[in-house]
């Protein structure tokens, strides 16, 4: 997805071992009513499929970015998400949150 300028919204998610957890909250971001956001994933070395699990969201979700952290460590994960944030604003979310499809247009 292009972006004239900037995304209006970054969305960080530190990822470890989520493969169960992450495809709903995915289909939840695909399923936004604004489409001014980049989704960045920031793996702490997960030794699952979480990986290629957020891999497979790319057509739904072009904006997706897939970072691997030299970390494991939330808190060094979201900070290094927040470092390739191009949003005007930064939203950090864990991978089993489940959100409804107006939440990104009820903070805008």
């Amino acid at each position: 997805m292009a972006f004239k300028d900037q995304p209006f919204f970054s969305i960080v998610i530190p990822v470890l071992n989520e493969e169960k957890a992450l495809p709903a909250l995915l289909s939840d971001l695909a399923t936004q009513t604004i489409r001014d956001f980049e989704v960045i994933i920031v793996d702490g070395h997960s030794t699952d499929k979480t990986v290629a699990r957020a891999k497979e969201w790319k057509d739904k979700l072009p904006s997706i970015t897939i970072l691997t952290s030299k970390v494991r460590n939330v808190s060094h994960q979201r900070n290094q998400g927040a470092q390739a944030a191009k949003g005007k604003y930064i939203l950090w979310n864990d991978a089993d949150n489940n959100l409804p499809k107006y939440y990104l247009e009820g903070l805008r």
